[in-house]
């Protein structure tokens, strides 16, 4: 009983209903206590951050599950989020206990751009698009980072043909709004090319030929 009083306390310092909690990073056999239950080593080391406060905690894999009941307990229906690389771990919490863990979709933590930024391949659009809109507004050094990081992949990936077309011509992706842009321009240049080849042709007359 007292264990759970000092857990339920811990939490409450660490976390309140609206508060979002996201799971930065996992590794195995960590030395460290965990925050809530104390117990060390930890085999599964997760190491949580409060996006609203900016505070860190390391906790082992059943606390994670234990912190979804209290939820549910507080009538909170909030879920522990993980990034898309932790997939199978996010897998793993819910056959434990359903409802317990979800992949991020978005958040505007420093922290939390930084590690998106850091596997551009799983970035879309819409993530890109929305560090650049909000990273723009800062001027320290560390937000121009990202903004220049998310920038590089705006330029790479040509985002900025997809937000120049007109609403119809966009498709579910903006990849592939772009691709057939691009496409639509390829076969545009080349008939323009064959129709100045076939008008050339036709224009020639033997007084022209200079043999």
């Amino acid at each position: 009983m007292q264990n759970n009083v000092i857990f339920h306390e811990k939490l409450r310092r660490f976390w309140r209903p609206g508060d979002e909690i996201i799971c930065t990073r996992i590794f195995r056999h960590s030395a460290n206590n965990c925050y809530l239950c104390g117990n060390t080593p930890i085999e599964w080391h997760h190491v949580l951050l409060n996006t609203m406060t900016n505070q860190i905690i390391d906790v082992e894999f059943s606390c994670i599950i234990n912190i979804k009941k209290i939820m549910e307990k507080l009538g909170s229906g909030q879920k522990i989020l993980f990034f898309p690389q932790y997939t199978e771990e996010v897998e793993h919490l819910n056959s434990q206990y359903p409802g317990t863990a979800a992949i991020v979709q978005f958040s505007f933590n420093p922290d939390v751009m930084a590690q998106l930024l850091s596997k551009p391949k799983e970035l879309s659009y819409v993530q890109v698009k929305s560090i650049l809109n909000h990273t723009v507004k800062y001027n320290d050094e560390f937000m121009t980072e990202l903004f220049h990081a998310a920038l590089d992949i705006y330029l790479e990936r040509k985002y900025y043909i997809y937000d120049y077309l007109y609403e119809h011509e966009k498709t579910g992706t903006a990849e592939q709004s772009i691709a057939d842009h691009l496409r639509r321009e390829w076969e545009r240049e080349m008939y323009e090319e064959d129709y100045n080849a076939t008008s050339y042709e036709s224009n020639v007359k033997d007084d022209d030929i200079p043999f």
